[in-house]
């Protein structure tokens, strides 16, 4: 039997592509009295298995589980016009997986249209790299991570898990996929130094060759 091709990358945006944790971290300061937070505890809530938003409820109250309070946050995100910093290989690895003929689609959690990303993926230079990009606002309120993994699926993958794979760092996520039968991916770093994923790299130049050895695998 023969190995099954990966034609479709769903890669995550925050603090997989993209470095925003301080940025977010910043702005929530200013939308919320979280100033009793440090950034390094806001880390820790962030890879905690029960999401950052339990965590932040026992701080901020309700607002951390409001889908327009996130909203807010990220709109002011946005408007400030102050971004993250691209991970290290993240340019280059895509340009790989894009030669090889591969389908590379952003998905992300925010809670906001995916056109308000455009400029900002436009100042990573990410644009002209990716087949597409969705975000979590895009479906609206009371739908997660699994609800746009599939509504990706559906418009790049006639539906199907096969041929596909999540590229994300968190934990969570990884738990999403398992649920779906897709498979992973993750990507470790400062915050995150172990993940139960379907093959775990330590920086995006090694997403390349995960990909491949996936496929052999499979």
């Amino acid at each position: 039997m023969g190995c099954v091709r990966i034609g479709l990358i769903i890669v995550d945006l925050d603090m997989t592509l993209v470095d925003t944790a301080r940025r977010c971290y910043d702005v929530l300061v200013k939308l919320s009295n979280v100033n009793g937070v440090s950034f390094s505890e806001f880390m820790e809530m962030y890879y905690d298995e029960r999401g950052i938003r339990s965590g932040l409820a026992l701080i901020i109250g309700p607002n951390a589980l409001d889908y327009w309070f996130w909203r807010r946050c990220w709109l002011r995100y946005i408007n400030d016009g102050e971004y993250g910093e691209l991970m290290p290989g993240a340019l280059e690895a895509l340009r790989i997986l894009k030669g090889e003929g591969r389908l590379i689609v952003m998905a992300t959690g925010r809670e906001i249209e995916s056109n308000l990303l455009t400029p900002e993926l436009a100042v990573y230079g990410l644009l002209n790299l990716l087949d597409g990009y969705m975000a979590l606002g895009d479906l609206g309120p009371n739908y997660n991570k699994g609800d746009l993994l599939k509504r990706i699926l559906g418009i790049y993958n006639n539906g199907s898990v096969k041929g596909a794979v999540y590229v994300t760092d968190h934990p969570r996520d990884i738990e999403v996929c398992r649920g779906m039968g897709l498979l992973s991916i993750g990507v470790l770093n400062k915050w995150v130094k172990e993940l139960n994923a379907d093959k775990v790299i330590r920086n995006l130049m090694d997403l390349p060759k995960a990909v491949k050895e996936l496929e052999e695998a499979s």
